[in-house]
C-alpha cells in the first residue's frame, strides 16, 4: 500500500510555508528516478522544467547553490539538524524532536514544510519548483550522518584531519583547503569509493553519479529492497526515524574511535574501508525512500485540480516564519 494516506494529513494542512556534494545528491537523484511513477516523473517534469540541459541530478544538487550570500542565505538551517545532547566521546547519540528543530528550522521540518508547499496552489510556480527542489536535495542532507549530528556543528569543527598518507597531509590540508570531518562524509569517502579525484569536470561527476546509482540500483534489486518499511512511510514520524537513523551512525561509526583517533590517522585507510559499505548504504536508502515520497506525493497531486499560470498564487513560499 502506497503512502498516499498519510500524505493526507500533509495534504489537508499545505499553506503557505527549506550533504553529500554534488555528485551524492546527484546520485540519489539518478536512483530515485528509477524508482519513480509515470505521474511522479510526469508531475516533476512540469514542476521543475527537467530536460537534457537540467536533469534530476541537477535538481537535486540545486539547493547547496543558493544557501549562500548571493543566493538564498535563510535556507542554509534547513540542511541539516543539530542534536543538543550529542557527544560521541560518551557514545551518547540522541536526537529529539521537536526541542532540537528550535523553530522548526531544520531539515525535518523543511522536508515537510516544502511537500506542503509543493501540494499548495497559493504559491507562485517558481516557488512551487524551489520547493520540490528542496525536497530533492533535503532526502540527501537527510542521510549523510553528519548532517545529523550535533557534535562540533556537524563535524566541521572536527579538523584537521588527513585523507592520504599522514606525511603528506600538510596538517590535515589539501592545497588552500582545510579538510573537516564533515567533508570526508561529504565528499571524500564517496569519491574514492567511485575512484574520482578531488576535483573533475562538472560532466565526469555527473556521468559517474549515473553509473553509481545504477550500481545501486542493480544491487538493491539482486539483493531485494525493504520497500514495505518505505511504502509505508510518508509522514513526520519516518522523517525523525530517518534522521534519528543518521544520528545513530555518528557514533557507531563516524566516531566510533574517538575524535583523537580520527584527528591523528590517515582517514583514507582502514577508516575509509570500515566506512564506505556506509555510504554505500545510506545513499541507496536516501534514493530509494524519496521515490516513494515523491510517488506518495504524486498520487494527491493527481487528485488536485490542475495548477495552471491563471490559478497559482504569486507567493514564493520562502518566509522561514512560515517553518
Amino acid at each position: 500500500m502506497r503512502t498516499q494516506a498519510l500524505f493526507l494529513t500533509l495534504a489537508a494542512v499545505a499553506a503557505p510555508v527549506a550533504a553529500w556534494d554534488p555528485f551524492g545528491h546527484q546520485t540519489v537523484g539518478y536512483l530515485a528516478s528509477k524508482y519513480f511513477s509515470e505521474s511522479t516523473t510526469a508531475h516533476l517534469t512540469s514542476l521543475i522544467g527537467l530536460s537534457d540541459q537540467f536533469d534530476i541530478g541537477d535538481a537535486a544538487a540545486w539547493a547547496d547553490t543558493v544557501r549562500d550570500a548571493d543566493g538564498l542565505p535563510w535556507s542554509k538551517n534547513w540542511h541539516f539538524i543539530n542534536p543538543r545532547a550529542d557527544n560521541p566521546a560518551t557514545n551518547t547519540c540522541k536526537l529529539e524532536y521537536p526541542s532540537d528543530c528550535p523553530k522548526g528550522n531544520c531539515i525535518i521540518d523543511a522536508i515537510l514544510n516544502q511537500t506542503r508547499a509543493i501540494m499548495n496552489p497559493n504559491l507562485s510556480a517558481s516557488g512551487r519548483r524551489n520547493a520540490t527542489m528542496w525536497v530533492l536535495h533535503f532526502f540527501g542532507d537527510l542521510h549523510q550522518p553528519m548532517h545529523a549530528s550535533g557534535y562540533k556543528y556537524g563535524g566541521n569543527l572536527v579538523r584537521p584531519v588527513c585523507f592520504g598518507p599522514m606525511d603528506q597531509c600538510n596538517n590535515g590540508t589539501s592545497g588552500d583547503r582545510v579538510l573537516s570531518l564533515h567533508s570526508i562524509w561529504d565528499a571524500a569517502i564517496p569519491r574514492k569509493l567511485r575512484g574520482l579525484k578531488a576535483y573533475e569536470t562538472p560532466e565526469a561527476d555527473k556521468e559517474a553519479a549515473r553509473l553509481w546509482a545504477e550500481d545501486i540500483y542493480e544491487s538493491q534489486q539482486a539483493e531485494g529492497t525493504e520497500e514495505e518499511e518505505e511504502e509505508e512511510c510518508g509522514s513526520m514520524g519516518c522523517v525523525v526515524d530517518w534522521a534519528t537513523e543518521s544520528n545513530r551512525l555518528v557514533c557507531e561509526h563516524a566516531l566510533s574511535k574517538g575524535e583523537q583517533w580520527v584527528l591523528t590517522h590517515d582517514l583514507s585507510g582502514y577508516y575509509f574501508l570500515e566506512n564506505a559499505k556506509v555510504v554505500q548504504r545510506q545513499v541507496g536508502k536516501a534514493g530509494r525512500r524519496l521515490a516513494h515520497w515523491m510517488n506518495a506525493l504524486a498520487d494527491i497531486l493527481d487528485q488536485l485540480p490542475p495548477m495552471t499560470e491563471a490559478t497559482q498564487g504569486k507567493g514564493d513560499g520562502y518566509a522561514t516564519s512560515d517553518l
